[in-house]
């Protein structure tokens, strides 16, 4: 079954975001939270998350939810470039745009396990941008674990950012809006 909505999350919402990563077999050990925070390497999930809350309830984006009617069955973290802490010094993910550039990042997919292989991916891709254009983005950029030389496949194949109109520029995959 196919997504019916893509929604950013927002405080209105947060609770949909809460029941997606406290469900069985989702990334609740971090809340999407590593690139955000600077020593998130040792806060516990519970700080963690209500670190992510906190963002989430100041209105700084952090992401999209896919929906199948009011049930949240997928996410992807999209935010602006600058909202990742850890993204200021990365070698790996170094900013290619120019700053005054609005610059939005993809960095993590979550669907869970019985969903994967229906193409949630990549609609939960296409509702992100189509968000990050509302918001002002000029160009979205996203790290495929298979050209960006890292291992955690949360952050998407390329095939996927490819699908999505994406453009690889070395490792990262970029698309202007």
């Amino acid at each position: 079954m196919a997504l019916t909505a893509v929604r950013e999350v927002t405080a209105e919402n947060r609770a949909d975001f809460e029941r997606l990563f406290a469900a069985k077999g989702a990334p609740h050990y971090c809340w999407c939270t590593p690139y955000r925070l600077v020593g998130n390497e040792h806060l516990t999930s519970e700080e963690r998350r209500d670190a992510m809350l906190a963002l989430v309830d100041r209105g700084v984006p952090v992401g999209v939810l896919g929906y199948e009617g009011d049930a949240p069955v997928g996410w992807c973290s999209i935010a602006p470039r600058e909202t990742y802490a850890k993204l200021a010094r990365s070698r790996t993910m170094p900013r290619e745009t120019p700053e005054d550039v609005p610059t939005w990042t993809v960095l993590c997919f979550y669907v869970p396990r019985p969903r994967r292989g229906e193409g949630l991916t990549l609609a939960l891709l296409d509702g992100a941008v189509r968000i990050a254009r509302e918001r002002g983005a000029a160009v979205v950029e996203g790290y495929p674990f298979d050209t960006a030389g890292i291992s955690s496949t949360h952050r998407g194949h390329s095939s996927v950012f490819g699908a999505a109109g994406f453009v690889q520029d070395g490792r990262r995959w970029a698309i202007e809006l």
